[in-house]
C-alpha cells in the first residue's frame, strides 16, 4: 500500500482505515457499501461517511449506473486520482 493514503493529514482516521481495508482486499472484489456495513463494528452513516470523504478527496471513484443501489461500483486507488 503506498504510504501516501496513511499520511495524508486530509483524511480522517475513520477514512484512512476503510481505505486501507478496501486495498488489502482482492484485485478482482468489487465495493459494495451494503457489504461494508455489515463488515465494520461502525454501522452505516460512519462507512457513508468515510467512503464520502475517500471519493471528495480522489481515493475513490463512484460511477452510479441507471439502478443506484445494483449498478453503482467504486474504484480504488492507492493515491488520489488527480
Amino acid at each position: 500500500m503506498n504510504n501516501e493514503a496513511i499520511q495524508d493529514p486530509s483524511l480522517s482516521w475513520a477514512a484512512r482505515g476503510l481505505l486501507a481495508y478496501l486495498l488489502s482486499l482482492p484485485e478482482e472484489w468489487e465495493p459494495h457499501l451494503r457489504d461494508l456495513f455489515v463488515r465494520s463494528a461502525d454501522g452505516r452513516r460512519a462507512t457513508e461517511a468515510a467512503m464520502n470523504e475517500l471519493i471528495e478527496a480522489g481515493y475513490v471513484r463512484k460511477d452510479q449506473g441507471k439502478n443506484y443501489r445494483r449498478d453503482t461500483k467504486y474504484v480504488v486507488y492507492e493515491a488520489p486520482a488527480r
